[in-house]
Parts: C-alpha cells; structure tokens; sequence
C-alpha cells in the first residue's frame, strides 16, 4: 500500500527503512523519500514508527 503518494513510497519501503535505523520522520524521509513533499503522510509514519517500536521492545516478565 503506498503511504506516501507524493514520492510513491510503500509502506514495505517504510518498514525496511525503520528496521535500517531511522528512528523519525525526519530520517525516514532523508532515507526514502516519504513525507519529504507535502508532509501528509507524515501521521501514517509516526503510526508506522510507533509500532515497529512496540514489536521491537524487549518484553519484561516480572517474577514475584
């Protein structure tokens, strides 16, 4: 699905930018492309952002 349609960016280039490293919207869209034209896109990549986070946090158990 393209979550950028200014540049034509996917949301698989988006993820595969975000597991390379970039941790903002900003570096996603120096990396790219998306989100560096009209900024639209920009709430899509802050969710995007927001759930590679989420899967990759390490995960505590705590033991009472």
């Amino acid at each position: 699905m393209f979550v950028c349609s200014c540049r034509a960016v996917t949301d698989r280039t988006v993820d595969a930018t975000i597991a390379s490293g970039a941790s903002s919207v900003e570096e996603i869209a120096e990396r790219c492309g998306a989100g560096s034209v009209c900024g639209g896109c920009w709430p899509e990549l802050e969710r995007l952002l927001h759930e590679h986070a989420e899967s990759t946090s390490p995960v505590t158990i705590a033991v009472a």
